[in-house]
């Protein structure tokens, strides 16, 4: 892990069918690193349960799709996501 914590196997065990409130996410530790969440994320292969994931994964795992998948804009869309109103 990255300078989180270790998450537990049981924190794949939580299922959560709906997206989390905003003031809910900001009370959990992101799925992947154990950093302060402050997305989330779901996936039909994993049941459609939200997951908890921080800035920085978030980062990582919509460039890591947006690859995947060939967009042929990846790096202007990572640089307009970016500028949302957040600074690295």
């Amino acid at each position: 892990m990255s300078g989180g914590e270790d998450i537990p196997k049981s924190q794949w065990a939580i299922t959560r069918r709906r997206e989390y409130s905003s003031a809910g996410i900001k009370r959990l530790k992101c799925i992947r690193c154990g950093f302060p969440a402050e997305q989330q994320w779901a996936i039909c292969a994993d049941g459609n349960n939200y997951r908890p994931v921080c800035f920085l994964c978030d980062i990582e795992l919509n460039q890591l799709v947006l690859e995947f998948m060939k967009h042929p804009n990846v790096k202007g869309l990572m640089i307009k996501y970016l500028r949302g109103g957040r600074a690295l």
